[in-house]
């Protein structure tokens, strides 16, 4: 299913239209996937070696940052970039969007509640109660859901938040001019974020707190990476280097330096940082790693037969790792803690979660044909 992912796992135009993405797209999943493989199989480093390679693995979340940037640009281009496409309008949008997403989404929902009832007794009011928060989008309001193995889902629900804001996001860019709305909305979400987070510091039995943590996994907290991807949009024009349109708007230049700053000033204090802070410093660190492969070098690597395959499955692959780890047992109590069989899983595990997204998406592509027919 190529074409029936999401912005920020497929590209909403024809596939190689911008074949860097594919070698971002493939990059992002697989540091997502080690990053919630070394969580499980190396929970608390025990040795010198696995102290070191921690950040390494640990910082893979950032890749969600990746999808969330190219989620911005890709659907801001028609829009922003040299098209200036004239907007669809909001009940289109919408119906494109979420039929994108929907598919196998619902259908990985049914078979993995099904799933945890019969592998882990789920009782079946618990189990249906989670359904339904997932079936409606709500689950990333709920921050009991991150000790399931549903947790992954969240960024389903962040993304049906930023799908149905865009249009008034996108309305805005085009009254204030991108920059203007790009900086604001900056200053408004990451402002607000570090001012719940202050005033509520870190206390779990406090409502206060799981506000400021749950600003994490949602909207506003996150709206500042999508934003980035949207004004990047406006300023990129393709053949051009990325390098170049960036050189060229002097404030998005400026905004690049200062985030640059912000990084380097804050690495001897990077251990010591909390939420919202440590995720501001990833955030620039995430636009390097979109700038330097959005380049030739990325273009190269996004024609390899290899990495379009894995990238067309990747939005399956997110669905299906996580609940795939806990039905072959790959979970905390149950594994060695060591970087052998970290290694080792990763080498088996891999390829399963690729083998179970392209059997998904085939089946959920067979369901919409099916449906298509009904209806015609």
């Amino acid at each position: 299913m190529r074409g029936s992912q999401n912005a920020g796992f497929s590209l909403p135009y024809k596939q190689g239209t911008i074949p860097q993405l594919d070698a971002i797209r493939a990059l992002a999943m697989l540091s997502i996937f080690t990053q919630h493989l070394w969580l499980t199989v190396i929970a608390n480093p025990q040795t010198t070696l696995q102290e070191i390679l921690k950040p390494l693995f640990t910082r893979g979340s950032d890749g969600v940052v990746v999808f969330n940037l190219i989620s911005g640009f890709l659907l801001a281009m028609p829009h922003l970039g040299r098209q200036q496409r004239p907007f669809e309008g909001y009940a289109s949008f919408l119906r494109k969007r979420f039929f994108r997403i929907i598919p196998p989404y619902y259908l990985a929902l049914l078979l993995f509640t099904a799933g945890n009832m019969l592998r882990f007794d789920f009782p079946l009011v618990p189990a249906l109660a989670l359904l339904a928060q997932h079936l409606f989008f709500v689950n990333s309001l709920n921050y009991s859901n991150m000790l399931t193995n549903f947790a992954q889902f969240w960024y389903l629900g962040l993304l049906a938040q930023f799908y149905l804001t865009f249009p008034f996001i996108l309305g805005l860019f085009r009254r204030a001019g991108p920059t203007r709305a790009a900086l604001s909305i900056i200053a408004l979400c990451w402002g607000s974020w570090i001012i719940v987070a202050w005033r509520f510091p870190e206390a779990p039995e406090s409502w206060p707190d799981i506000f400021a943590n749950l600003m994490h996994f949602n909207l506003p907290g996150r709206l500042p990476e999508f934003a980035i991807g949207m004004w990047l949009a406006s300023i990129w024009e393709p053949p051009a280097s990325i390098w170049r349109s960036i050189a060229s708007n002097r404030a998005f230049s400026a905004f690049c330096a200062a985030a640059a700053i912000y990084v380097i000033a804050s690495i001897p204090f990077v251990k010591a940082m909390n939420l919202p802070l440590i995720h501001i410093h990833d955030v620039p660190l995430c636009m390097l790693f979109f700038f330097l492969f959005l380049s030739p070098f990325g273009a190269r690597m996004g024609k390899s037969a290899i990495l379009r395959n894995f990238s067309s499955h990747s939005y399956s692959i997110y669905i299906v790792h996580q609940p795939l780890f806990s039905y072959v047992g790959v979970m905390p109590a149950t594994v060695a803690h060591n970087l052998g069989n970290f290694a080792l899983l990763a080498v088996l595990l891999l390829p399963l979660a690729y083998l179970s997204a392209t059997i998904l998406d085939g089946a959920s592509a067979s369901i919409v044909k099916f449906f298509k027919r009904v209806d015609s």
